[in-house]
């Protein structure tokens, strides 16, 4: 990422006279101010940074709470957590993918559906894009009110920001089930808090949040509340730039149901996707929901819009690529789908497998994170 994979883990050093404002979701605020309290907050890149376990500069507030609440030993923790993911993941994964991917200056657009809050591995691939476009089921949340909480909030705060990076660390991957419980009011609070701390952790300074909508035209709308809203899709926009500050940068994660059914209904999203920029596609850990019927429309936004693809097997079925449209390059070793996802069947995908050539990857990825039968297949237009 940037010049090294170890940014992740670097202690930066951030500008302490820096704000900026978030948007208050209304909708989505805690009952209970102790936990989190955001509406009408100021939120500053210092406070983020201190979530992320990093140096939030010269704070009195953030000074005060880390001697009560042992700040250290959470920020230490999550140097552990990133390191060991660096050692055994990351670092591979920045060798190959500026080795292996086609970055185009013209094509600076990441399209990221069925991503949750999984900045850090669509940043690793793709660490130079003007613009991620991510989306999910996962509520869109707030950050916490740090400085109004009290001490033993603020710790358990701390905690459930820890335990719900368990499996991104472990498995490349964010289970859905587990986010819904992870990412409700009572604990992290949706997926600001774990967007912002990637963030951090690639390198970055956060420079504005603003909650945008889009609307039934198509549009991103700026918004202050959500409840204004009637027949939008809700979203965060998060600016961000490189220290240096030379690239500013910017993140877009929507909540919505992109199955037909629910783009069905959401006809304002389905013209947002069909006028997205030509872009870098990246699916993981899809659950194979567009191996089917029910995700054609998703299934057929990407292909449209996109100039390259870079999947695991649980993304687009081998079946829909049209190969005289697409140059197919294959990684790692393809076995069929077993516990929970045994009902998926690809002998093409089986077959090209034994028929092509097939070069290696040295780290796992997406379901197979047990063993070494991770694969990828990275489509590029032709």
């Amino acid at each position: 990422m940037h010049n090294s994979i170890k940014t992740t883990v670097a202690v930066l050093i951030i500008l302490a006279s820096f704000s900026f404002k978030i948007s208050p979701d209304k909708k989505q605020a805690n009952e209970n101010p102790s936990i989190v309290a955001t509406q009408n907050h100021i939120i500053t890149d210092e406070e983020a940074s201190f979530l992320a376990g990093m140096n939030y500069g010269e704070n009195s507030c953030l000074s005060k709470l880390d001697s009560a609440i042992n700040w250290k030993h959470y920020a230490s923790g999550l140097d552990s957590l990133f390191d060991r993911a660096d050692s055994l993941r990351l670092r591979k994964m920045k060798m190959w993918a500026d080795s292996e991917l086609i970055r185009k200056e013209d094509k600076k657009t990441v399209f990221y559906p069925f991503s949750g809050p999984d900045f850090l591995n669509a940043h690793l691939f793709y660490p130079d894009a003007d613009q991620y476009i991510m989306i999910g089921l996962e509520p869109i949340g707030n950050l916490p009110d740090i400085c109004n909480m009290i001490p033993d909030s603020v710790k358990s705060y701390l905690n459930s920001i820890n335990n719900s990076m368990t499996d991104i660390f472990k498995r490349s991957y964010f289970i859905t089930a587990t986010m819904g419980k992870d990412l409700r009011k009572t604990k992290v609070n949706g997926t600001i808090p774990l967007l912002s701390l990637f963030i951090k952790r690639t390198g970055h300074q956060i420079d504005s949040m603003q909650r945008v909508y889009i609307d039934t035209a198509g549009k991103v709308i700026n918004t202050d509340d959500y409840k204004k809203v009637k027949n939008g899709i809700p979203g965060i926009r998060i600016d961000f730039s490189s220290e240096d500050h030379k690239k500013l940068q910017s993140l877009y994660y929507f909540r919505t149901d992109i199955s037909d059914k629910g783009l069905e209904k959401t006809k304002g999203f389905v013209k947002y996707l069909s006028e997205l920029p030509e872009s870098n596609a990246y699916l993981k850990a899809a659950s194979y929901l567009m191996h089917g019927d029910e995700f054609k429309t998703i299934r057929n936004t990407i292909f449209h819009s996109s100039s390259t693809i870079l999947q695991d097997d649980s993304g687009i079925a081998y079946k829909y690529f049209d190969k005289s449209k697409w140059e197919i390059r294959l990684y790692g070793k393809y076995f069929k789908p077993k516990g929970e996802f045994s009902w998926i069947s690809e002998p093409d995908l089986e077959k090209a497998y034994k028929e092509n050539t097939v070069k290696p990857i040295s780290y796992t990825v997406g379901y197979n994170w047990r063993s070494d039968h991770s694969n990828l297949l990275y489509a590029v237009k032709k």
